[in-house]
């Protein structure tokens, strides 16, 4: 893969980051292959996949309604070139979600994201994504060991 369309993947990755930080579902879909008749996305949190634009765009919409502020932050990146116009990426991501309910405590979390992204034109465009947590013990023994006091 060359240096430069890694570059530009990671620049879109970063670009995506800040409109999910805008909370804005049309730039979020900016980030996007919306031409792609099959999308693919499976959120932690959603039990569903979304297959189709209308269930991702409800998606979107859903979050701007209830969500307040999000952070994500995406590090560690590992691509896999699967044609000259598509790409895997594999990555680390950290979320912080504050809800606009005060009833809701802000939360967050690490999670594993592999994403395939399609160039263009002259851009490179998500095309599927999938969050990929831990099960619940390694997570566990990763909380564990975050609290595991340093001078022990």
């Amino acid at each position: 893969m060359e240096a430069r369309d890694q570059s530009a993947i990671e620049a879109m990755f970063a670009s995506y980051q800040a409109a999910w930080a805008a909370n804005d579902p049309k730039r979020l879909e900016s980030h996007w292959d919306s031409t792609d008749p099959a999308p693919v996305y499976l959120a932690e949190e959603v039990a569903t996949r979304m297959t189709d634009w209308d269930a991702i765009r409800g998606y979107w919409n859903n979050n701007r309604e209830y969500i307040e502020r999000v952070r994500l932050t995406f590090s560690d990146f590992v691509f896999k070139q699967l044609h000259e116009d598509l790409v895997t990426a594999v990555f680390n991501m950290r979320w912080d979600i504050r809800f606009r309910s005060a009833d809701t405590p802000p939360m967050g979390g690490d999670n594993r994201v592999v994403a395939t992204v399609r160039r263009k034109g002259e851009h490179w465009r998500l095309i599927a994504w999938v969050e990929a947590p831990l099960a619940a013990l390694p997570y566990l023994q990763q909380l564990y060991a975050r609290n595991f006091a340093a001078d022990f």
